[in-house]
Order: structure tokens, then sequence, then C-alpha cells
């Protein structure tokens, strides 16, 4: 789809994300606890489709089967959602205190086993590991673009190769960073219960 027909779309879709953004802001003021439940689960849903792209196209690199290269243009067209993905995440950090329990002092001093957690469970080092997560994730998808781009205008297989040698690490990080992030992110809204599978789930 060229340029011009694009263009059609962009002034409904601006009038449909404004009167969506009011929307938004109504449903916070009227319920704020149910407005930051429904954006983080609303952006756990986007972003691993984000997530997903990006580990599939790590894995294309990889392995470099022709399976997926009908599909690698896709890949890299949603893994390059993660740096918006990492702007939309600033606004969780204000529904914070809402969201996590483990954010209230007093509800900690209640629970021995939130105290015993708090060397990883407290507002600093969330927000400190959600940055190097998204950093990573977004630094990922935006180098390999970058050198796919450079492939395509060079034809040179020597962009293959570095894009597979950072594949190999990628891929680890990948596993580790979206590992934790389930944890932090997800389990951790019920901070008392615990689950040793639940970051492969989240992957």
């Amino acid at each position: 789809m060229n340029a011009p027909s694009l263009s059609r779309y962009q002034r409904p879709a601006m009038i449909v994300g404004g009167i969506g953004l009011v929307l938004a802001l109504i449903g916070a003021a009227i319920d704020r606890t149910q407005f930051w439940q429904s954006y983080l689960f609303a952006y756990i849903f986007w972003l691993e489709v984000g997530l997903g792209c990006l580990g599939l196209l790590m894995l294309h690199h990889l392995v470099g089967g022709r399976w997926s290269a009908l599909i690698r243009r896709m890949m890299e067209a949603g893994a390059m959602t993660l740096p918006w993905m990492a702007l939309l995440f600033l606004p969780l950090l204000l529904g914070l205190t809402t969201l996590y329990p483990w954010t209230n002092a007093a509800h900690v001093q209640e629970s021995e086993l939130l105290q015993a957690k708090s060397a990883w469970l407290n507002v600093p080092f969330f927000i400190g590991r959600a940055l190097l997560y998204l950093i990573i994730w977004a630094g990922l998808a935006f180098q390999l673009n970058r050198w796919s781009q450079a492939q395509d205008e060079s034809g040179d297989p020597a962009w293959g190769i570095k894009m597979r040698r950072l594949s190999a690490v990628g891929i680890l990080l990948y596993v580790l960073t979206a590992t934790f992030a389930g944890f932090d992110w997800m389990m951790s809204l019920e901070p008392e219960w615990f689950s040793s599978i639940y970051g492969l789930l989240f992957i």
C-alpha cells in the first residue's frame, strides 16, 4: 500500500484515537482501579505481540531457514512496535500504587512474606528493571531492523552474519528479560502468590 492510499486512513484513525483517549480519561475519573487494570491488561496484550515477533525474528536469523522468509518483514514490523511500547509503559508508573499491593508500606508490614520479598519488590528497583527490559527489547528490534535494511540495500551477506550473532545473544537476553518481566508486571499483582513456571507462560 503506497503513501497516498495510507493517508486516507490517517485522519479517521486520529479521530478514533482521540475519542478513545477521551473515553479512557473519563473511565480513569470514574474508576481509577479499573482503569489501571484495563490499561495494564491491554498493554501486556500488545507488548506480547511485539515480543513474539522479536523472538521469531531472532529465531529466523539463528536457524536461517527458508520457512520464515515470507513472514520476515511482518516480524520486523511487529518487533518495531517495541520502542513505542516502551513509551506506552511510562503511564503505568503513575498507577503503580493502585495496581501493586507491595507498594503500600502498611500492607508490607502486615506480611512477613512481602517483607522477605521487599529487596526485589520495591518501586525504585522495579522501575529500574522495567527500563532495562524495555531498552533491551527496543534495542534488539532497532538494530536487527537497521542491519536488515542495510542488507537489502547492499546485498552483502556479512549483514546476515551480524544479525545471526546478535540474535544468538539476543535470544538469551529475550528469554531472561521476558521471564522476569512476567514475574514483575503480572505475578506481583498478587505478591503473596508465586509460580516457578509463570515466566515461561509469559514468554
